[in-house]
C-alpha cells in the first residue's frame, strides 16, 4: 500500500521527536500526515483530562484524516511515541485527491475500516476479556495488519514497547510484561531484534475466540 498519488502533488517532510505532539484534539485540521518513520500514538482526552489510548499508526499509514470530512476538528490527539517523520499534506489536497484517485480513495476507506474495527474490538476486550486474552488479541491483530511472513513465524512490522502494549490492553506496564514473559517461555512469541516474532499465530488466534 503506497500513497503515490495522494503525495505527487508536493508535500513537506515534517520530523517529530519522541513525546512531541503531532496534532491536538480539538485543534483544526489543516494537513493529514502519511507516517514514514517512526509510529504515532492516538489518545482520546476526557474533560478530566484522562487520557485513554486509541491505536498506534506505524509507517505508510495516515493520520489526521478522521475528520477531514465531518467538523474540521481533530477528534483526537496525535503523539509521537518514536522520533517520527512523516509527509505532510494539505488539506485541500488529501480532499482533491479522494475525489480524484479512486486507488486512494479505497485505500482511505479501508485504513477507517482498520481503525474502527480496532475501536469496537477495544471496546469488547475492556469489558469482558482477561488480561491475558487482551494481549494476545493485540498480538494478533498487529501480526495481521503488519505481519511479515519469517521462516519461524510472523514478525510485526512496527516495534513497539511494553509500555506502549499496556496503553493499547488497557493494563499496567508490569502485568502486560507479565504476559508477554508466559506466552515468550511457552513458545508461543519471540524476538527478533526490536520486533516481536509471532510463532504459532493459529494457536493464538484459537485463544481469543469468544472474545
Amino acid at each position: 500500500m503506497g500513497w503515490d498519488a495522494l503525495t505527487r502533488g508536493g508535500t513537506r517532510t515534517v520530523r517529530f521527536d519522541k513525546g512531541q505532539t503531532v496534532f491536538s484534539q480539538g485543534q483544526p485540521v489543516l494537513h493529514v500526515h502519511v507516517v514514514r518513520e517512526g509510529r504515532i500514538r492516538l489518545v482520546l482526552l476526557s474533560a478530566a483530562g484522562h487520557e485513554k489510548h486509541m491505536a498506534i499508526v506505524g509507517p505508510n499509514g495516515l493520520v489526521g484524516e478522521c475528520s477531514a470530512f465531518l467538523d474540521g476538528r481533530h477528534s483526537v490527539t496525535a503523539i509521537a511515541s518514536s522520533d517520527v517523520v512523516t509527509q505532510q499534506v494539505e488539506l485541500a489536497q488529501y480532499r482533491h485527491c479522494l475525489e480524484s484517485d479512486p486507488q486512494s480513495l479505497r485505500q482511505a476507506m479501508w485504513l477507517v475500516g482498520v481503525k474502527l474495527r480496532v475501536l469496537a474490538n477495544q471496546n469488547l476486550l475492556l469489558s469482558q476479556a482477561t488480561a491475558t486474552q487482551r494481549v494476545v488479541h493485540h498480538l494478533v491483530q498487529l501480526a495481521d495488519t503488519y505481519g511479515e511472513r519469517m521462516a519461524d513465524g510472523v514478525a510485526i512490522g512496527i516495534p513497539f514497547t511494553h509500555q506502549e502494549m499496556a496503553n493499547i490492553a488497557g493494563l499496567s506496564r508490569v502485568m502486560t510484561s507479565n504476559v508477554l514473559a508466559e506466552l515468550q517461555a511457552q513458545g508461543l512469541i519471540g524476538k527478533a531484534g526490536a520486533h516481536c516474532v509471532v510463532r504459532d499465530l493459529p494457536e493464538l488466534r484459537g485463544r481469543t475466540a469468544g472474545v
